[in-house]
């Protein structure tokens, strides 16, 4: 059961890679954006994000 919903969900199978709460920022993210919720829409989301606190940490 656990399986199928990690095929399904792209959310909880970037949590496995990702911190939590950056991978629920991203999602914020693209909904306020009005885009698709897939895995790649996340992906560019979760790069802007750890690019932007790399900068800010400079």
């Amino acid at each position: 059961m656990e399986t199928e919903a990690l095929k399904l969900d792209p959310i909880r199978r970037l949590m496995k890679r990702y911190p939590r709460i950056v991978v629920i920022k991203a999602a914020l993210m693209i909904l306020q954006s009005g885009q698709k919720m897939s895995e790649e829409n996340i992906e560019k989301a979760l790069k802007e994000i750890l690019s932007d606190e790399e900068e800010s940490r400079d």
